[in-house]
């Protein structure tokens, strides 16, 4: 690949990434003419130190956290020296996602219901979470806490700089960096996303390698 950065997912064309030329997108469906077939769990067919920068944008959640750091070891291992990895994910310490999700009797999210699925009794007066078939729902809910500890188990913890620019540390803690949108701009993160009057509703962290 020369010049070229990789993005996760669908690359929609009214999307800036699209419209940079920059980009191809590894989507399990590919739908669009710059979609490359990949199954982001699965090893990518990039040489070592061969891609100029990634972008991962609410996709991560998708997947089982527990095959996350073999996803990120790969990335690492693409990366060339000085390229970025910018990934994005909800923060369930957000007060707007909070407010959509059901809890267990610990304080643990069970379910975001924008996401879809439900929940039902299950024997033994258990709770029987059932998401939906289609991908859509969100297999973890990411707080900073949780990300940190994936990039420890991860390769991607050996990059030059780590840079952590929106996220909440607490529930009524909230940690906003400017960054440059200029390359890999980021949908869900205020000024593009004011839902939450500015506060992050996104995780947001810059690997440098």
């Amino acid at each position: 690949m020369n010049n070229q950065y990789v993005y996760f997912g669908n690359l929609f064309p009214n999307e800036p990434q699209y419209k940079s030329g920059k980009f191809v997108g590894l989507a399990l469906s590919p739908k669009f003419d710059r979609d490359v077939l990949h199954d982001a769990r699965h090893p990518m067919r990039f040489e070592d130190d061969s891609v100029h920068g990634f972008q991962s944008q609410d996709v991560f959640e998708h997947i089982e956290y527990e095959k996350l750091p073999t996803i990120l070891d790969d990335i690492y291992r693409c990366l060339k020296p000085g390229g970025l990895f910018r990934m994005s994910v909800p923060d369930y310490q957000s007060p707007l996602l909070m407010a959509r999700s059901v809890y267990d009797h610990e304080g643990n999210i069970l379910l975001d219901l924008s996401m879809g699925g439900k929940l039902s009794a299950a024997h033994g007066g258990q709770v029987d979470v059932q998401l939906p078939s289609d991908g859509s729902a969100h297999l973890w809910h990411p707080t900073i806490q949780s990300v940190r500890a994936l990039i420890l188990q991860s390769d991607i913890r050996k990059c030059d700089r780590i840079e952590f620019l929106h996220y909440w540390e607490t529930r009524s803690e909230a940690v906003v960096h400017a960054f440059d949108h200029t390359l890999m701009p980021v949908a869900r993160v205020p000024p593009h996303d004011m839902r939450a009057g500015g506060k992050p509703i996104s995780i947001v962290v810059d690997f440098i390698k």
